[in-house]
């Protein structure tokens, strides 16, 4: 699995789809039969996990069916094969030029069996399983729109071929899409569309194709990684492995066996993984499979690291990055640049380090990944701490801190706004836990030793402000919760006294690059996230603030409204986490007003987290404080 981690090792990768394609009939010319008989053997290679077998064989049926026109549905099975074998040897770009090839060859088969409606199913079934195997190979580059759009067509194409419980060929395509698309959601932090497409998946192959259960429990498996519950996604990683062993594939046994090493990583059950990362690195090497020989290079970083031993971990991270650059996985190898400017920095390697997480942030913005480009910040922030406390010389460079105050307060507030994205409240309250809380301890930190009192003053009226329930009319607002508020505005208060003194010790651990939330995939009214310029040093002495953007909001009312009757719903802080316990729908608070004239709280910020990121942060009301 990933996360990629999607914080622990890269998020999961887009995940194989149908198995090469078989053809339907055997062909009687002399020449269509031996291209049949490549096919077969290829297949044959591929179930066994020998990729680079299968690719020679599948290319030489290729070469062999390309001179008979009437051989066009052979030629396109062979183009469709050779396409699965380069994809798990990791030669995406290569394998999604056959895919289209492929698709060129429907066209034609579409005209050739025009009138005939048994002929013209097989072509739609045939040409639904390219777009699928197309969408996996394009997620493998990054490029996730249109990996969307060929799911989509595909899927459409399938629901005009009725799913039948005697039609195993159109059932297994049907598991095909629903693991892609659980892939491509995994690739988007939408995890809770992620989980119902995985449970969905493998209620289908229960029922028509129990072989293939192996794909939706290893996707279960990430899912319930990224979101908290390590135990179920221990659960699902063992079940994975079984169903891989018992449907005799070796190659996602492998994969299983890396997402359950994942977990272990995780718990700190360091020797377990170490047994699984090194008998599976030996399978995968072997194997030729790149995008999963970078995963385990990858997670064996991370166990240097916690072994302390980051020179090693440099090492695994650099051989990690080029293979999945080479095969073209480039949003995964910019999460481990993320892992390796943290090993850098341990090194005290600065600008090395620094230069890693700008080369990450560039591929996330790249990518519209705003929320891992809020993560990256967050860590950035983390090491310019470090260095501001801990570097070299006898007094702190203050524009560090100045640069990490102007990263971490709106990395902050976009890591936060995901919880209100969020249907269940036990996964707003482990989004809280693990991921918002931290950054916002970060943000609060770094204000009070910027010595900005302004901003310390408006991050603490920001967190007591408290939640507004999800009302669905139009006018719907936020509540008045001031009684709420202040009765937690003594213990916020605290916050700001101890973290004007000595801080506690950072962790220094990258970021998980997880969590349940769409909050990346901004939605139809808010643009992708923009590349990340490189942070202007901020002056502590102005409170650390970023400069203001060049376009403010200007749909801001410019007093706050006054309170109206949906305001009896705002929770106060104490009361929002009964709320989430009870897993009551809320909503992005609205934004503060300090005063009766002046900013409201924490303004700029917002703008240049929603501007930088691409999410919604704050809701559009102004309410008053006072």
């Amino acid at each position: 699995m990933t996360t990629t981690d999607r914080g622990v090792g890269p998020e999961p990768g887009p995940e194989p789809g149908p198995e090469p394609v078989r053809l339907p009939t055997e062909p009687d010319d002399e020449e269509l039969a031996r291209v049949a008989a490549l096919i077969d053997q290829g297949n044959d290679a591929f179930l066994q996990g020998e990729f680079r077998t299968a690719h020679a064989l599948f290319d030489q049926a290729v070469d062999a069916a390309a001179p008979f026109d009437q051989a066009l549905y052979v030629h396109t099975s062979a183009l469709v094969n050779r396409a699965s074998a380069a994809d798990r040897l990791g030669e995406h770009p290569a394998a999604v030029a056959s895919y289209r090839e492929a698709l060129g060859l429907c066209d034609r088969l579409a005209e050739a069996v025009t009138g005939d409606a048994a002929g013209s199913e097989v072509i739609v079934v045939l040409r639904a399983g390219v777009l699928v195997n197309l969408a996996q190979a394009l997620q493998n580059t990054g490029d996730f729109d249109a990996a969307q759009a060929s799911l989509e067509r595909a899927r459409a194409l399938l629901v005009v071929t009725p799913e039948n419980g005697a039609d195993t060929d159109t059932a297994e395509l049907l598991v095909g899409c629903l693991v892609s698309l659980t892939a491509l959601t995994i690739q988007r932090e939408q995890w809770a569309r992620a989980h119902e497409l995985a449970t969905e998946s493998l209620d289908v192959v229960t029922r028509h194709h129990p072989g293939l259960t192996g794909r939706p429990l290893l996707n279960l498996a990430t899912i319930h990684e990224a979101t908290g519950r390590p135990d179920l996604a221990e659960d699902f990683a063992h079940q994975a492995v079984a169903a891989f062993r018992a449907s005799d594939t070796p190659a996602g046994v492998a994969e299983a066996r890396q997402s359950l090493a994942q977990t272990y990583l995780r718990s700190g059950r360091l020797d377990e993984a170490e047994e699984l990362l090194t008998e599976g690195q030996e399978y995968v090497e072997r194997a030729g499979m790149a995008a999963q020989s970078a995963l385990g290079l990858d997670l064996l970083g991370l166990l240097a690291v916690l072994r302390g031993d980051p020179v090693r971990a440099d090492e695994l991270y650099v051989r990690s990055i080029a293979r999945f650059e080479e095969s073209g996985a480039v949003v995964a190898a910019a999460e481990v640049r993320v892992r390796l400017a943290a090993a850098l920095h341990a090194e005290r390697r600065y600008e090395e380090s620094e230069a890693q997480i700008q080369a990450a942030l560039a591929v996330f913005a790249a990518g519209g990944l705003g929320l891992r480009c809020a993560q990256a910040d967050f860590f950035h922030a983390t090491l310019l701490e470090d260095r501001w406390v801990n570097g070299p010389g006898t007094a702190p460079d203050p524009a560090l801190l100045g640069r990490a105050v102007g990263l971490a307060v709106p990395a902050a507030l976009a890591i936060d706004a995901v919880r209100f994205t969020l249907v269940s409240g036990q996964q707003r309250e482990r989004w809280t836990r693990e991921f918002a809380a931290p950054a916002m301890a970060l943000a609060f930190r770094l204000a009070a030793r910027a010595g900005a009192a302004e901003l310390v003053n408006e991050l603490i009226e920001s967190q007591c402000a408290g939640t507004p329930l999800m009302d669905a009319s139009p006018d719907a607002s936020a509540a008045d919760g001031r009684a709420g508020a202040a009765s937690v505005r003594a213990g916020a208060a605290s916050v700001r006294a101890g973290a004007a003194g000595t801080a506690a010790e950072p962790s220094l651990a990258p970021p998980r690059f997880l969590g349940p939330s769409a909050f990346p995939a901004a939605s139809a009214s808010s643009g992708p996230a923009t590349t990340p310029a490189t942070s202007a040093s901020r002056d502590p002495a102005s409170g650390g603030r970023p400069d203001p953007p060049s376009h403010p909001l200007s749909h801001h009312p410019s007093h706050p409204r006054p309170p109206g009757p949906a305001d009896t719903f705002r929770l106060g802080t104490a009361l929002a986490a009964v709320a989430a316990s009870a897993g009551l729908r809320v909503s992005p608070p609205p934004r503060l007003a300090l005063r009766p004239t002046g900013p409201v709280a924490l303004d700029p910020y917002i703008s240049h987290a929603e501007t930088r990121y691409g999410g919604r942060i704050r809701d559009d009301r102004v309410v008053p404080t006072w």
